[in-house]
């Protein structure tokens, strides 16, 4: 009984680990990714300088 409860838990970690990982990848590719631009409609780095 010890066994499985042990192999449940280590699963129930696993994914929450895996959950955690995939969150953090998501998060980082939507601020990674190129804007619209407001003033051109261009897409443009975050702080690009207009002129």
């Amino acid at each position: 009984m010890t066994a499985i409860l042990g192999l449940l838990i280590f699963a129930v970690g696993t994914g929450i680990v895996l959950v955690a990982v995939a969150v953090g990848d998501i998060q980082w590719e939507t601020r990674s990714q190129l804007t619209r631009c407001t003033t051109c409609g261009e897409h443009h780095h975050r702080h690009a300088n207009h002129r």
